[in-house]
């Protein structure tokens, strides 16, 4: 039966080809929105936990925006005063209250940007995975700088090499480049706290504190008082990942409904291409009927060939979403808030199952009204044909 329809299929190989191909394209957007979504909510996850931050000190304005772009290492338009750091090391809930400073640098030649960041040493209390890949992993001068792993494979510099930064006027030494650690540390510039404001021209001023707790419990009466300190605001990391995530899912789910009525264009397609393949096999199948085949039979020929052909395209939008899906997931990333470094691409067995299901579900209701109509030939209809 199998061999019978694969040939049957076969035979007309341009217009069974598109159907695949249209089938396999739906298939494909389907799966990568599908994975797409659960490795958003699984990398985000994974990577504000792995910050060990509970809370970020921002300036006044959109807060989410503005943890967004710090966590992410970007520039923002407004900035903090220094003393809301002391205010928060004061709080008795603070465990370490990290203080940030992010500029940017543009190089409108090289089509790049070079991010700065100045810290000081509780910097490396949220950051356990720091390891210097070459040199020191921590400054030994006030004008030491060290660089990401990106950041130093674009500027080709090593330990000891001098950095300068015709933007600021100021020369600086490498002491050390970072280990690769898939976040956005890779690509940043780190230089002192007090070495940035003055290179920037920003002194007593902060892009953002970032802040962990000695008990997560005591969230919610922290960010009350330190809601307090004038000139900032506070974003707790749990808040922004809900606010991003229900975001994310508004969007996934609009989309999903898009992809859903495109395999539902695939479901026509199927059925349209399996009933002019009976109306053109009319003679054929009457022969088939007077010389023995059951309406049963007739049946399961044509809903054979209709699994066949959804299952051809399933398989296909399946391989596709895993050979396009990354090329897809680079574009996406520029879309989504925060979108984490590490791969977004999740297809998992069960994505993958639940969409093979989804394609011989998808065969049989495209295949059941030209199966059923192919069954419903009465063998006289052969001699109508001669």
């Amino acid at each position: 039966m199998f061999l019978l329809a694969f040939r049957n299929l076969a035979r007309r190989p341009l217009r069974n080809g598109l159907t695949v191909a249209g089938l396999a394209i739906a298939v494909a957007v389907l799966v990568c929105l599908s994975s797409f979504g659960n490795g958003y909510q699984r990398a985000l996850s994974a990577e504000v936990d792995r910050m060990g931050v509970q809370l970020l000190l921002v300036p006044l304005g959109c807060p989410y925006d503005a943890a967004a772009r710090v966590l992410k290492g970007r520039t923002l338009d407004f900035s903090l005063p220094e003393t809301a750091l002391a205010e928060a090391r004061r709080d008795p809930a603070v465990a370490v209250a990290a203080p940030l400073l992010l500029a940017a640098m543009s190089h409108p030649d090289a089509g790049r940007a070079d991010m700065w960041a100045g810290i000081d040493e509780t910097a490396l209390e949220l950051k356990p995975w720091w390891q210097a890949k070459s040199g020191q992993k921590w400054f030994s001068e006030a004008d030491s700088a060290i660089l990401g792993a990106d950041a130093a494979e674009v500027e080709l510099r090593s330990p000891g090499d001098h950095l300068y930064s015709p933007e600021t006027g100021y020369q600086l030494r490498v002491t050390g480049v970072l280990q690769r650690s898939g976040t956005s540390d890779d690509s940043l510039f780190f230089v002192p706290l007090k070495t940035a404001q003055q290179m920037f021209k920003l002194p007593g001023r902060l892009t953002a504190v970032a802040i962990r707790l000695h008990d997560p419990s005591l969230l919610r009466a922290a960010a009350a008082r330190l809601q307090r300190i004038p000139g900032a605001q506070v974003v707790t990391l749990t808040e922004m990942m809900g606010t991003f995530l229900n975001l994310v899912g508004a969007v996934r789910t609009l989309l999903l409904s898009i992809s859903l009525v495109a395999m539902a264009i695939s479901v026509l397609s199927v059925f349209n291409t399996l009933l002019a393949a009976v109306l053109e096999r009319t003679g054929e199948l009457s022969v088939m009927r007077a010389v023995g085949a059951s309406r049963w039979q007739i049946l399961a020929l044509i809903t054979t060939e209709a699994v066949l052909l959804t299952g051809l395209g399933t398989l296909a939008g399946i391989l596709l979403a895993l050979f396009v899906g990354h090329g897809i997931e680079n574009l996406v990333k520029e879309l989504v808030p925060l979108a984490p470094a590490q791969s977004l691409l999740s297809p998992t067995a069960s994505i993958l199952s639940e969409t093979a299901v989804m394609g011989i579900v998808m065969g049989i209701l495209g295949g059941l009204y030209p199966a059923w109509r192919a069954s419903r030939l009465h063998p006289a209809e052969a001699l109508k044909a001669e």
